[in-house]
């Protein structure tokens, strides 16, 4: 067997294979990244609430107690124990969500990049545009819940030292929940549509038009057009949380851009990668000026379609529609006239260009 017969087979068979094996794996570092973040979150708010001026206050007290009555009351020992723990459990999940964040994005880059040559022709364009967009998805879960933003509040207080007075940290689904809850429906409302509705709506339409089924090819390229004004929408957010996340330090807070922020503008790369795949899918090249355009009709009257000849190849008829797609005809299934149009070109071509001069 010819090797780049082989190697078409091969890719043919990744093509199958290695999306089967991606969005399990791409799930389960996802499902990861976010319980660590999530747990990291929660140890962090529990050793901030042991730094609190009014838990520095109780401290001071259980210290006191405990030395009074020789260690017997165990209090402030308790109290370290559990800051201690709080803070090493913190660390432990900042650096898993660290190491499962990595290999998250660097086993989507490895497969985006594969998703790009795994096909030839424009089938190639389509593959990348679908898997991208699902892929994209993939990291939009993880941006919408894992935390966004984390700001803490703090002053150093003569004896009690730093004391925080604040720590907030929120993802974006969990600012919008918060904007509902506290009555803000506007805000909450816009961000709600920005942050998740739009991108999947987005998503949505990138996966229809990277089907083969042309009426919903056509109709969610049209939808594409249509939703183009607002395929920034994504973007903007992503701006509007790294201005939050640069306004917010100074000498009395500090801010920290989570893992859910770095996935949600992953995201928009991916979205961005993948509309613009579909619009090179969706590229035609000029049509030739000089065609023979004609109406071709079946056999039996039931269809019909305007399209120029491309080609003759035995029984099989190669045409050009208008849109710049080919199609291909079987000259046994077309009309009588069809037939003969076809009998009168094979003639034309048989006919020598140049006659020999005597």
């Amino acid at each position: 067997m010819p090797w780049p017969r082989v190697t078409s087979r091969l890719l043919a068979l990744l093509a199958v294979l290695v999306p089967l094996a991606y969005y399990p794996l791409a799930a389960w570092l996802a499902v990861g990244v976010i319980s660590s973040s999530t747990a990291q979150a929660a140890a962090t708010r529990r050793a901030a609430a042991a730094s609190t001026a009014e838990a520095k206050s109780s401290y001071a007290g259980k210290w006191l107690l405990e030395g009074i009555t020789f260690g017997y009351y165990e209090g402030a020992s308790l109290a370290d124990a559990d800051y201690d723990q709080a803070v090493a459990f913190a660390a432990e999940a900042g650096r898993r969500v660290t190491r499962l964040g990595w290999s998250l994005a660097g086993l989507t880059a490895a497969f985006i990049a594969f998703a790009a040559v795994a096909r030839r022709g424009r089938a190639r364009w389509r593959y990348a545009v679908r898997h991208a967009t699902a892929a994209s998805l993939v990291l939009f879960a993880v941006g919408v819940t894992a935390t966004a933003v984390s700001l803490v509040a703090y002053r150093d207080v003569p004896v009690m030292g730093q004391v925080i007075f604040k720590y907030e940290s929120k993802g974006i689904a969990e600012a919008i929940g918060r904007l509902f809850d506290s009555g803000n429906l506007v805000l909450g409302g816009l961000v709600l549509l920005f942050s998740i509705v739009i991108p999947l709506i987005k998503a949505g339409l990138l996966l229809a038009a990277s089907t083969t089924s042309r009426s919903w090819h056509d109709t969610a390229v049209r939808g594409i057009h249509a939703f183009g004004k607002w395929s920034m929408a994504d973007v903007f957010v992503v701006a509007v949380l790294l201005a939050i996340f640069a306004l917010g330090s100074d000498e009395t807070t500090d801010a920290h851009a989570g893992p859910g922020l770095f996935f949600f503008a992953g995201y928009c790369l991916l979205s961005i990668t993948a509309a613009a795949a579909l619009e090179r899918a969706e590229r035609r090249p000029p049509l030739p000026a000089l065609l023979d355009w004609r109406i071709w009709r079946a056999a039996d009257g039931s269809r019909e379609q305007e399209a120029a000849l491309v080609a003759i190849e035995g029984d099989l008829v190669r045409v050009l529609t208008r849109g710049g797609r080919r199609g291909k005809l079987r000259s046994a299934a077309l009309s009588e006239a069809d037939r003969a149009y076809l009998e009168a070109r094979r003639e034309a071509a048989a006919e020598p260009l140049f006659e020999p001069d005597d």
